[in-house]
């Protein structure tokens, strides 16, 4: 009998079979009253286990959320899934926060969507119907792994039929290539070193993604293998050439992609189609991380608000900066100094060279990789924090073009960082020369930060 009380108990908060009239209401407290009774009469404990969870139940059904309205459940739902975790910065409108994350090492599909579908069944209905809880995912897979991942693989083709058939998609699939090894013991000593490409799981992970790129609203994509982010161009055209060309990318406004696009002529075919697609398909695109730009590349940059590169080839930034007009915050690791053949002259540089959108400025490889001539001709006004990290060694010209740059634009600094591993002591003067002659706000921080010791001032 108690057995059954409890199974019919937990049943009722299962589906939130909350009272409804004043009778079943009334009904509901005397069954509560009755067994608090019974608790405080019991004296078998496998019974009183049963009485307690049976009154837990019933006392349940009577919780105020069990009686909000499905609409304000959902958007309770949304804000628990999305929002940042507890002591989180605001994230800025490019940040993507993904609800749900699989690490194939791991073997298991992690996210808050999870536990509210686990509550009742009336939270996994509404949760289940709620197709932008399941629009957001991650994918790692890292070069550990040993295992063939098709259960997690099935796992994430039934979340992505959650998610609709039209709503925009957060994706991110960071994928690490395994590497061989191969000796040879005879002189001259040489060691290879050479990634293995992606095995049939990660191609059917790849695959599975670019199926959806009409919805993308965010996608990232990592791997550290030349070779592998080549096969992913050659998936991703193949799906492309199936989609309507000037409505590729509809909702499309973050995209990161790692190693291996770069835009030089003799880049393979796959690479130019998509390339060509992300040029012209994407309106509203406002962050973009690529391996490479030139000043040639066709690329519609005029709506972006943040923009990362590897490496920048062209006459200076003053080209660049001209076509990213909203640009608020710009991140670049080498530039190469070379020729912009849409220029006839220094002129048009003259009238285009003051951008007065960016605030921040992040330099990842200042060093004899960075050719001087970067900052000709260029004034930011309203620049605010400088990130500058040096490459094998410092290179006091291209330090000074940066800090002629920020003179000039008599812009007022609230940040400034200073990052190194090591250099020559004798070059500490050139760091000293560039820390006097920049224009630093009197409450500016700056840090330095020699390998693992910074000084914050």
């Amino acid at each position: 009998m108690y057995q059954m009380k409890y199974e019919a108990c937990l049943a009722k908060t299962r589906m939130n079979d909350v009272p409804l009239s004043s009778q079943e209401l009334s009904e509901l407290q005397e069954d509560i009253s009755a067994t608090r009774h019974e608790l405080q009469c019991c004296d078998d404990d496998g019974i009183e286990t049963l009485l307690v969870k049976t009154l837990d139940f019933q006392e349940s059904l009577l919780s105020p959320i069990r009686k909000l309205p499905s609409e304000m459940l959902e958007a309770i739902f949304y804000f628990v899934v999305a929002l940042p975790e507890s002591g989180a910065g605001p994230r800025s409108d490019a940040d993507v926060l993904f609800e749900i994350s699989l690490s194939l090492d791991d073997k298991k599909f992690v996210g808050r969507v999870f536990a509210l579908i686990w509550v009742c069944s009336w939270w996994r209905r509404l949760a289940l119907a709620q197709t932008v809880l399941w629009s957001s995912i991650a994918v790692v897979d890292d070069s550990q792994r040993i295992h063939d991942a098709r259960e997690q693989l099935e796992l994430l083709k039934c979340i992505l039929r959650r998610s609709g058939t039209s709503g925009p998609m957060d994706f991110r699939l960071h994928i690490s290539s395994r590497l061989t090894v191969t000796r040879h013991d005879t002189l001259p000593f040489l060691t290879i070193f050479s990634s293995v490409p992606f095995d049939h799981t990660q191609n059917s992970f790849v695959e599975t993604f670019t199926r959806y790129a009409s919805r993308w609203r965010s996608f990232t994509f990592l791997t550290n293998s030349r070779t592998n982010s080549e096969t992913f161009y050659e998936i991703l055209a193949t799906q492309l050439a199936t989609l309507n060309p000037s409505t590729q990318f509809p909702f499309l406004e973050k995209l990161e992609l790692g190693s291996g696009f770069s835009l030089n002529d003799d880049e393979p075919l796959a690479i130019k189609t998509v390339r060509t697609a992300f040029s012209s398909s994407c309106p509203r695109l406002r962050s973009l991380g690529i391996y490479s730009l030139a000043s040639s590349d066709p690329m519609d940059l005029k709506s972006l608000t943040v923009l990362e590169l590897h490496n920048y080839s062209g006459r200076s930034f003053a080209y660049l900066l001209n076509h990213c007009p909203l640009l608020k915050s710009f991140t670049v690791r080498f530039f190469y100094r070379g020729q912009d053949p849409n220029l006839d002259s220094d002129t048009a540089y003259i009238d285009s060279s003051r951008h007065t959108c960016l605030r921040i400025l992040r330099i990842k490889g200042m060093g004899e990789e960075f050719t001087s001539g970067a900052w000709d001709l260029i004034y930011l006004p309203n620049l605010e924090e400088v990130v500058v990290s040096f490459w094998l060694r410092m290179d006091g010209d291209v330090l000074n073009e940066l800090g002629e740059l920020l003179t000039r634009s008599n812009c007022t600094l609230r940040k400034v960082q200073l990052l190194w591993d090591s250099f020559h002591i004798s070059e500490y003067s050139v760091l000293e020369s560039f820390l006097h002659g920049i224009p630093f706000n009197p409450g500016c921080e700056y840090i330095i930060n020699e390998g693992r010791y910074p000084r914050t001032h």
